[in-house]
């Protein structure tokens, strides 16, 4: 029997994808910061472009029947908002030559916060009984415990605490701090052997994008933060794993489809 790590590291082109990421962003870096800036924003036209079609493609085959019609509804309207957003920071950044925070960017990204809550809400309804008091309360310490000193920092920090900077800064770390719960319970349900691996990988790059947005806050504060900066890993890692915890669940409804088929012989 194949113990959790063995399922993970069994993962090669996921683990070369993580590897690949890193790698990029440090060699860009090591060239020079304008060179990491071009770099990390043209990285998001593949990562956010692959994890869109995948997720569209899984909207599709499910429909909207049932609870994980309706989860993967959501998730699809999540990875288009974002792919919107993305692009819009992209164009922001490279061809305008605006500071992209605050930008239209920031409408997209936070219009994908209740699609991704959705999906989560939806998805943890079969397993709902596995979800004990113990692991919720954990959840809910871990994300308050993040939640309030970056809150504040970003209103201790701020230059203007009535401009839209500091409201977007003040909205995110909210917002992330009520996705990170579910994210949590899903990556324990995980190691408990009541959830399978597409659904880690998704919640761990959640977590990937929590730790991601804490910390381009804490750099918008001291302005250390630039797109690809060593920050913009935790950004692309959060598709890379979106992207394979889709795909795997695409393989594993392919198995069960041909097997279904195997059956009716």
């Amino acid at each position: 029997m194949q113990t959790t790590l063995d399922v993970i590291l069994s993962k090669k082109y996921l683990i070369a994808s993580i590897l690949a990421v890193i790698a990029l962003n440090i060699a860009a870096n090591l060239i020079s910061q304008e060179f990491a800036s071009i770099a990390g924003n043209l990285a998001y036209v593949p990562l956010a472009g692959s994890f869109l079609i995948l997720a569209l493609i899984t909207a599709s085959r499910f429909g909207l029947g049932g609870n994980h019609g309706l989860a993967w509804f959501s998730f699809a309207g999540y990875a288009v908002s974002w792919f919107i957003a993305e692009m819009s920071w992209v164009h922001q950044d490279l061809v305008v030559h605006e500071d992209p925070f605050p930008s239209t960017a920031d409408i997209f990204y936070l219009i994908g916060y209740p699609f991704l809550l959705m999906f989560f809400v939806a998805y943890l309804q079969p397993v709902r009984a596995g979800i004990t008091k113990k692991v919720l309360a954990i959840s809910s310490v871990i994300s308050v415990g993040v939640l309030i000193p970056s809150l504040y920092y970003v209103l201790g920090g701020a230059k203007n605490p009535g401009g839209l900077e500091t409201i977007l800064g003040t909205i995110y770390p909210i917002f992330d701090s009520i996705v990170i719960i579910p994210a949590i319970i899903g990556i324990v349900l995980f190691f408990k052997g009541q959830v399978n691996l597409m659904w880690t990988l998704i919640c761990l790059g959640i977590v990937s994008l929590f730790v991601a947005d804490t910390a381009f806050l804490l750099g918008q504060i001291d302005n250390s933060y630039y797109t690809g900066s060593p920050i913009e890993i935790l950004f692309h890692l959060n598709y890379v794993l979106l992207s394979f915890g889709i795909y795997n669940h695409l393989m594993l409804f392919k198995k069960e489809k041909k097997s279904d088929k195997i059956d009716l012989r």
